[in-house]
């Protein structure tokens, strides 16, 4: 989502007889504005177990392991011979 400012003045709120929101009336060009908000800050949540340092540390153990080539590439052909590997 672009950098935007979502507007509020348009928004109708309309409450039941104990004071609670019952009803919101907006348009839809503010529904998707907030509803990518939302979608981008989950997506955020989401993925940050990325940054915490044991996942980095795993990363850094990968490149490793990719650099010094203990690697094993899996194709259908192979994938017994793979899984063995892994075994060891």
């Amino acid at each position: 989502m672009s950098e935007s400012t979502i507007s509020l003045d348009n928004v109708k709120i309309y409450y039941d007889n104990q004071g609670r929101a019952s009803e919101v009336l907006m348009s839809y060009e503010t529904f998707l504005q907030i509803s990518s908000l939302i979608q981008d800050q989950l997506s955020a949540a989401e993925q940050n177990y990325f940054w915490t340092e044991s996942w980095q540390s795993r990363i850094r153990e990968a490149e490793a392991d990719i650099q010094a080539g203990r690697v094993k590439r899996a194709t259908e052909q192979t994938i017994d011979t793979v899984l063995e590997w892994l075994d060891e």
